[in-house]
């Protein structure tokens, strides 16, 4: 395992030590998800080979979200908006642990991206 997956994560101003221990054993629960996927998915049985690399693409890309926020709860910054650079509330966390930025601005960057 990695060295970002065990490091002991700093202590953030707007979420409690009891919080980041459980979003980052989320974030680690996830990025095993994620790299169990990708195994699985690199010689699948019942899928069609275009389905199996987008699918396989985005495990990737989901692994590389996941790894960018344990290192930023490391860093300390974990729980801030990319975008507006407030706190991003304790709930969204939980529901999206990779999240980086908060709800409005995640909309915002979505409408950018279509």
């Amino acid at each position: 395992m990695s060295t970002r997956l065990q490091a002991v994560p700093a202590v953030n101003s707007h979420l409690s030590r009891v919080q980041l221990e459980h979003l980052r054993g989320l974030l680690v629960q996830e990025h095993l998800l994620q790299q169990t996927r990708a195994i699985e998915l690199q010689d699948p049985p019942d899928l069609e080979p275009d389905l199996a690399a987008v699918l396989l693409a985005r495990c990737w890309e989901a692994s590389a979200e996941i790894e960018e926020a344990l290192a930023l709860i490391v860093r300390g910054d974990y729980g801030t908006c990319s975008g507006c650079r407030f706190a991003i509330p304790y709930e969204r966390l939980e529901v999206v642990p990779a999240a980086q930025r908060c709800v409005s601005c995640q909309a915002g960057h979505d409408c950018v991206l279509r």
